[in-house]
């Protein structure tokens, strides 16, 4: 019990932090990035490692501050766990924004590919953390099916890169942000002892 509050406790920010940088980048993404599906794509993979790299010195910190080593067993497994369905997205854009179709059907079919990749990768690495991550992992699998339903509806909107990026704001930034802000107002605070 005590290591499933300590994976909460070291959640929590780096949840909110990602959060913040995925909702931020999808507000900016209009502003800053062309219309085009290569364009669209090379952003997120970008925001997408710029969350890695805050996650990564987040957790480093946290570990620092408690004396604590980090490369750890179980952090290598659930490294291990995330690997293969992140691989799998970022290999897949290539071959993608290279197809001479539409750009913004490209743009569109992005995010939910990359959402269902991204819960598959969270839900394998919950097996070494805590159940919530498991459901998390599974909230991301269910946005990328709706998502994907959602753009092939033929009464749908026309499909754009601005809503490609709405998607991956609501989702991805917004998800991390709900996720860390639930984990720091359901923290347990520790029993200070009576004077």
């Amino acid at each position: 019990m005590e290591r499933a509050s300590t994976y909460r406790r070291a959640l929590a920010p780096v949840m909110t932090a990602v959060g913040a940088i995925g909702t931020t980048a999808g507000l900016l993404a209009p502003l800053l990035v062309r219309d085009t599906a290569r364009s669209f794509a090379f952003y997120w993979m970008a925001v997408g490692v710029a969350c890695a790299s805050t996650a990564f010195l987040l957790m480093r910190r946290q570990a620092f501050a408690a004396s604590e080593p980090f490369w750890t067993p179980p952090a290598r497994r659930v490294a291990a766990a995330l690997m293969p369905a992140l691989f799998a997205g970022t290999a897949v854009v290539g071959p993608l924004v290279n197809i001479h179709q539409e750009g913004a059907m490209i743009a569109v079919a992005l995010p939910p590919l990359w959402l269902v990749l991204y819960g598959c990768a969270v839900h394998s690495a919950g097996f070494f953390m805590p159940r919530g991550m498991r459901l998390f992992g599974w909230g991301f699998v269910i946005a990328g099916l709706l998502s994907a339903l959602s753009a092939a509806n033929p009464h749908q909107i026309e499909p754009s890169i601005r809503m490609a990026h709405a998607v991956m704001t609501l989702t991805f930034g917004g998800g991390h942000l709900a996720y860390g802000l639930y984990l720091r107002w359901t923290e347990k605070k520790p029993k200070t002892p009576a004077a």
